[in-house]
């Protein structure tokens, strides 16, 4: 059982990036995080992300509760997918050399 408590935005979206970072490809980023009183978790959107770029669009959502334990979330492989047919829909913005 984990001693962290989640109080803020900034924990919750770091608990978040660790649990995506050990779970899927790098370019998979944690949202804003908005608290759910019912849930008494944060709900914390999943976008990709490039270096560079805003955000391409959103792949899914993590629960995290308190503890920071990721209790549900949007299963991997529709994050995947998901990911997939974005790149590919913005893979020339994604693709173009950097100012």
């Amino acid at each position: 059982m984990s001693s962290v408590t989640i109080t803020n935005v900034v924990e919750a979206r770091t608990a978040a990036n660790e649990w995506l970072i050990s779970h899927l490809p790098d370019r998979f980023a944690a949202g804003i995080p908005a608290y759910d009183q019912d849930l008494a978790s944060w709900r914390i959107p999943v976008w990709l992300s490039y270096p560079g770029l805003e955000p391409i669009g959103p792949l899914g959502e993590l629960i995290v509760d308190e503890s920071g334990t990721v209790g549900k979330h949007t299963p991997l492989d529709e994050m995947k997918d998901r990911a997939t047919k974005l790149y590919e829909q913005h893979r020339d913005q994604i693709e173009a050399p950097l100012p």
